[in-house]
């Protein structure tokens, strides 16, 4: 039976399943040639069970995934059947298949059934090739223009007015001192609408993309709090950072991560302010994510008016705004959090919101811990 093709849809369920260290040397040479590509590679022998996983498929579905099922980490019929049918034919096939957990990421998995080579079981080669970022540039280049004209239509109706309005004869010079001070405003909110509009886009488009560099948080948080602190002597709020002594990295992006917390940190103020204090809080913690080891959690406290809890699931949906007038007075775009977010699922990271009326709000950001072991499979990436 070794040493014929076996169809992988039809053999029995009693049938011994053959261990990677069984395979010749010809497999072996072919398995180190698949772990050079950049592109997730996945060898199936019969009933589906995983001979070989490069870095970049283990990266996707898990160290353990080896030895095991496949059908236990892709769960698409439709591409399970392709699998079958070219077991069976020897045709090869492409499928598009989608990937929910933890982020949604889209692949075109091209499906072809090796050469049969003597004493060698029947293998199959699996190979994913990503296609998110078209997919997302497609479907966020439709939402980025309704969004921009939305939300731009407001500041230049008001510009467009006062433009006329000094066109006009007779406009005191009191009048046009205010009118452009107004008109300077609206041109200053425009721009940080694009901005964080940019920002956004960048991020979405990225997101699938997780961060592998070693991060000391102690020095974001420090360069957020030192560059925040004349905005908040402003305002007479005082920030205070609080953290244990001995923090490991985290796992990140530095200038995202710095743009997280200075946008967490920045709302503090903006929306808090009244409490007069800022608390940026870190603790590690044993679990809290979902990889499980260890993660670090960074609270951003505020002791303002707080936010009602109608309001609170919808904090991070682009340009939702609790008080419109107060947040456009501050100047707010309704995309910070939404910006947030995004890139806290980048890093694979959770983010929480708590809030009560006038006790005021709490954002905590979990973030997982950079591998102690150096020879992980992130810890080898630059």
């Amino acid at each position: 039976m070794k040493n014929n093709p076996i169809n992988l849809a039809f053999v029995p369920s009693d049938a011994p399943i053959i261990e990677q260290s069984n395979q010749g040397a010809v497999f072996t040479r072919l398995a180190r040639a698949f772990d050079a590509l950049h592109t997730p590679v996945v060898i199936v022998g019969y009933r589906r069970v995983v001979l070989h996983a490069n870095e970049e498929a283990r990266l996707v579905f898990g160290e353990k995934i080896t030895g095991r099922s496949f059908s236990l980490f892709l769960r698409d019929p439709k591409a399970l059947d392709s699998i079958d049918n070219t077991a069976e034919d020897g045709q090869a096939r492409e499928v598009d298949v989608s990937m929910d957990v933890p982020l949604r990421r889209q692949y075109k998995l091209n499906i072809t059934r090796l050469p049969l080579i003597a004493a060698e079981p029947m293998q199959m080669v699996l190979e994913f090739q990503e296609i998110t970022l078209i997919q997302r540039s497609e479907s966020m280049r439709s939402e980025f223009v309704a969004n921009v004209s939305h939300e731009l239509r407001s500041p230049l109706a008001t510009l467009i007015g006062f433009i006329e309005t000094l066109k006009e004869d007779g406009a005191s010079a009191d009048t046009r001192e205010r009118f452009l001070g107004i008109m300077d405003g609206e041109a200053q909110r425009m721009r940080r609408l694009i901005d964080d509009l940019l920002s956004l886009t960048n991020v979405e488009l990225r997101e699938h993309e997780r961060p592998r560099a070693r991060i000391d948080l102690v020095g974001v948080l420090q360069e957020v709090t030192n560059s925040l602190t004349p905005r908040a002597f402003a305002k007479d709020v005082t920030i205070a950072l609080n953290m244990p002594a001995d923090i490991p990295a985290v796992i990140g992006d530095r200038d995202q991560l710095i743009q997280v917390f200075n946008n967490l940190v920045t709302n503090a103020i903006k929306y808090g302010g009244d409490g007069k204090r800022v608390d940026v809080n870190v603790t590690v913690l044993e679990n809290g994510l979902s990889e499980g080891g260890l993660s670090l959690e960074v609270r951003v406290c505020d002791y303002g008016q707080g936010i009602d809890a109608e309001h609170l699931p919808r904090l991070t949906e682009r340009f939702y705004r609790v008080d419109k007038g107060r947040s456009r007075a501050v100047g707010g775009t309704g995309l910070g959090l939404a910006i947030v977010k995004h890139i806290v699922n980048r890093h694979r990271g959770r983010l929480f919101v708590e809030s009560e009326r006038s006790k005021g709000s709490q954002f905590r950001v979990r973030l997982p811990v950079y591998p102690i072991d150096e020879t992980s499979s992130i810890a080898t990436k630059p």
